[in-house]
């Protein structure tokens, strides 16, 4: 019976690693060279005891603790201390989206496609394909496990220790594995692939702002969020495995969960049931219309999750004010009436960081969206519009409005949480006029990125994931660059960088003008592309 339930695990794995080698080189490359690169790059970055003492000083206020995770009261702070709590948290989250990406594209995507279809017809077992998206994702993983151990130990960071390096390799990895089978477990539940995705980075986002808020407030109760279990263990100066002993038992529980759910079921549904719509329903009559309709789900969740991840950063705002007004030396230097600026500075600073998290989270939105042009393709929903007098201008206009639409609604969402959470906990909120500011400045990045998603698209669909890979860079070079000390060139390699100084600084006209460019000339192009393709990016 076992047997024949995991029949041909492996040559499943072997077309799996065919189909996705690119995907996954990606995510190992940026993994490995986010974790042994700034592990090599500390010593120099921050020598000496001031440089040192000045970034303690740093991680510890409450938006880096948000933002990053505490950094523990200890005697004598190590190099490989502050590489543990700038990195275990961060490098955790990067590797539970690419995992449970992976892990939803090798089953529910391989599904849609009519693959598992096919080869369940051959003597293919039923848990075949979970077992093999498990397999993909531990493959990963393992060799991130081990290019990060082995480069820390190279690395030799002042404070490090093997049993600390090999353990936070261990907790990365297996943050990966925990929602790479969360993503597998969604993919059992709706019949959808967006949706099943969808459903993946709502766990992954409220695992972090649950660590958030209790970073903030009280570090001992992380264990509450799975992005919190890798604090716990304490790397370099505790040295706690207990919290990979917990990730072993979750990957337990949820692919055995996934696996019973999968026998439950039919082939091609899912146990979430999916509501009949009206046939004769005014929102089907053309490709917008239609998209709207059947996106109206993810629509309301994206917004939704924006304004919350933007309400939870906004209240954080008082705990920021709170430093100058609990610190006396502060109070001494910076006299009373100019309390309050000194105040709005800080948070201003700040907010440049958050301004950069929620634009992202607008471009993943809208480059999701693109990319669902090319899915749509495949799976032969275009053709229904191809039927009629549809033409091809109408069909990309209305994918690629729409997806332009949807990232500048979630970046206003996010900015109008963050402004509504901010206006509740300070005693003198912030002018409006500042979140206007970052709006003003990041509508235009946003565009400019989702754009280049199209082009990749309609040019070279094979390396269309590579846009969410330049996303995802840009976001690494804007998070990283205080501490990296990036030059000035390297962030404007990025949409992201032309804006850095969103909100404290405005936008000039030179700049928007510039965007507004690129992203006409981009536009051409990708419909140029477009048309040069037939209907099914064959």
């Amino acid at each position: 019976m076992l047997k024949e339930n995991f029949a041909q695990t492996g040559a499943l794995l072997k077309i799996n690693l065919r189909r996705d080698w690119v995907k996954l080189l990606t995510w190992f490359l940026i993994l490995v060279g986010l974790l042994v690169g700034y592990a090599y790059k500390i010593g120099t970055l921050f020598s000496g005891e001031k440089a040192m003492a000045t970034l303690v000083a740093t991680l510890r206020t409450p938006a880096m603790i948000a933002i990053m995770g505490y950094i523990p009261d200890q005697p004598a702070i190590t190099e490989a201390i502050i590489y543990s709590s700038e990195m275990v948290v961060f490098m955790s989250l990067f590797a539970g989206l690419a995992s449970l990406l992976i892990s939803v594209g090798a089953t529910r995507g391989a599904e849609e496609e009519g693959l598992v279809e096919l080869l369940r017809a051959k003597a293919v077992g039923q848990q075949a394909f979970i077992a093999a998206a498990w397999l993909e994702n531990l493959l990963l993983n393992g060799l991130l496990f081990l290019t990060t151990g082995v480069g820390l130990q190279f690395a030799a960071m002042t404070g490090a220790n093997a049993a600390g390096n090999w353990l936070l390799a261990a907790l990365i990895a297996g943050s990966g594995l925990v929602f790479g089978s969360i993503g597998i477990l969604a993919a059992q539940l709706t019949r959808e692939g967006r949706t099943a995705t969808s459903y993946s980075l709502a766990a992954l986002g409220l695992a972090y702002l649950l660590r958030m808020v209790i970073d903030v407030r009280n570090h001992q109760y992380n264990w509450w969020s799975l992005l919190g279990w890798p604090e716990q263990a304490g790397v370099y100066y505790h040295n706690n495995w207990w919290p990979v002993v917990w990730q072993l038992l979750a990957i337990v529980v949820v692919l055995v969960a996934a696996m019973v759910l999968n026998a439950q079921r039919d082939l091609n549904g899912g146990l979430i049931a999916v509501r009949a719509g009206k046939t004769t329903s005014r929102f089907l009559r053309g490709p917008l219309t239609a998209l709207i309709k059947t996106d109206q789900r993810s629509f309301w969740a994206w917004l939704i999750g924006a304004v919350v991840i933007g309400m939870m950063y906004g209240s954080i705002f008082n705990h920021i004010s709170a430093i100058i007004a609990a610190n006396p030396l502060m109070q001494q230097i910076v006299s009373a009436g100019r309390q309050q600026q000194a105040v709005t500075q800080l948070i201003l600073n700040f907010m440049t960081l958050l301004s950069v998290v929620m634009a992202v989270l607008g471009t993943i939105r809208g480059q999701m969206l693109a990319n669902h042009l090319y899915l749509d393709a495949r799976q032969g929903y275009l053709e229904l519009y191809f039927a009629r007098p549809v033409s091809r201008l109408r069909v990309f206009s209305s994918y690629l409005g729409w997806a332009i639409l949807n990232a500048w609604l979630v970046l206003a969402a996010g900015i109008l949480g963050l402004y509504l959470g901010s206006a509740a906990v300070m005693k003198q909120p912030l002018a409006l006029k500042y979140f206007i500011r970052i709006f003003s400045g990041y509508f235009g990045p946003v565009a400019v990125l989702v754009i280049f998603s199209a082009l990749l698209l309609t040019w070279a669909p094979r390396w269309r994931q590579l846009g969410l890979v330049y996303t995802g860079i840009g976001f690494g070079i804007m998070y990283f660059h205080s501490l990296l000390k990036l030059p000035t060139w390297v962030m404007e390699l990025v949409p992201y960088g032309w804006v850095r100084q969103v909100p404290v600084k405005t936008v000039s006209g030179a700049t928007i003008l510039s965007m507004i460019v690129i992203s006409l000339v981009g536009l051409g192009l990708a419909y140029w592309g477009y048309r040069q393709r037939d209907q099914n990016f064959n």
